[in-house]
């Protein structure tokens, strides 16, 4: 098993003009292409979508270009890949690692909604994970945070390849943010054990409340102090450095951490929930607003989950993903669904109470 320094330091902000190309966030979820049937009888086709698309999107959303360099992530293209998408994707100035194989289909799911929040979801092609021989290769493996979404125990192998990559690679490498999101299906009892035993080797535990409660064998939980209650069941099992961060929907987020209050932060979208339309990725887009967030706060992870709740709420303003707007000649600086970003997160701490602006 690989040791890990758990004396890591906070992660230095990155600059465009002295780190050029870092890699600041990596995902190893996928890029699939979906289709969207509601419960209206209104469906969508080629949707944008994907566990790590999601995620790259929420750490894109706060670093324009040059920084936007500092976002990698994986897309297999077979050969049934849209131009479009291909144009929007190479548009968003990331390192994107582009993978064509004309011998297979795109990654695809099909998405069906009904009452009460309820989603079914299956591939209707065969699926293409991520695997760390797939990162080994590239500049991703010095990514300054890396979101894992898989089950604990594909966690656990992850973490540890990631490690010894990096010693491999370049000895001044710092310890890694790991952030790490449990796939639903597998948040159970009988994982927990295989949970608990990773969580030492994690920097951000970030669940859902379902997905929590799920590995205690407990119902979904809709009460802050209920969430609470789970949430500080994996807490002896953190680092004293570690997080979690517990995503509660229309609640917003739960942190915790060890010699730290419990806090709360509102959904961002709490004032004007007619905002709403799609909440389809808004959990993956959160963890990589929170990745983003984390090293440009130099590790503050209040401000760090502010990023992610504004991600999150530009991922649900539209089905599908964000729209960005490229800065022009005139001054018009970059816009995701009209707005600049940064006076989304002023506006949000302001009508939290919290006036530190980065």
């Amino acid at each position: 098993m690989a040791t890990i320094d758990t004396n890591s330091t906070r992660p230095k902000s990155p600059s465009p003009e002295t780190d050029e190309h870092e890699i600041i966030f990596s995902s190893f979820g996928m890029f699939i292409i979906d289709e969207i049937h509601h419960l209206d009888g209104t469906s969508q086709y080629d949707v944008i979508g994907g566990a790590g698309t999601y995620a790259a999107y929420g750490a894109r959303y706060f670093l324009p270009y040059p920084l936007s360099k500092g976002v990698g992530w994986f897309v297999d293209a077979g050969s049934d890949f849209p131009q479009a998408i291909k144009k929007e994707l190479f548009s968003l100035q990331t390192t994107m690692i582009f993978r064509e194989d004309q011998t297979r289909l795109t990654t695809r799911g099909w998405n069906r909604y009904g009452e009460n929040d309820f989603r079914e979801f299956r591939y209707t092609t065969p699926k293409k994970r991520i695997v760390m021989e797939d990162v080994m290769r590239t500049k991703l493996v010095e990514s300054r945070t890396f979101h894992v979404i898989c089950s604990p125990e594909r966690a656990q192998d992850l973490i540890e390849g990631i490690v010894e990559q990096r010693k491999s690679t370049k000895e001044d490498l710092p310890v890694p943010v790991i952030a790490w999101e449990p796939v639903p299906d597998l948040c159970t009892p009988e994982h927990l054990d295989a949970c608990l035993a990773v969580l030492p080797t994690v920097s951000i535990l970030t669940p859902n409340a379902a997905e929590a409660a799920a590995f205690f064998g407990q119902p979904e939980p809709f009460e802050k102090e209920s969430i609470e209650a789970i949430g500080l069941r994996f807490l002896p099992f953190m680092r004293d450095d570690a997080a979690i961060v517990i995503r509660a929907g229309s609640h917003g987020c739960l942190i915790l951490s060890k010699g730290r209050e419990t806090m709360w932060l509102e959904a961002y979208h709490t004032p004007f929930p007619d905002r709403v339309i799609d909440p389809t990725g808004a959990g993956n887009t959160f963890v990589g607003g929170l990745c983003a967030g984390y090293v440009l706060s130099d590790g503050d992870i209040i401000e760090a989950s502010i990023y992610g709740n504004i991600a999150a709420g530009l991922s649900i303003e539209q089905v599908g993903l964000a729209k960005l707007t490229l800065p022009n000649d005139d001054g018009q600086p970059e816009l995701w669904n009209g707005s600049e970003v940064m006076d989304r997160v002023k506006e949000y701490k302001a009508r939290i109470g919290l006036s530190r602006i980065l």
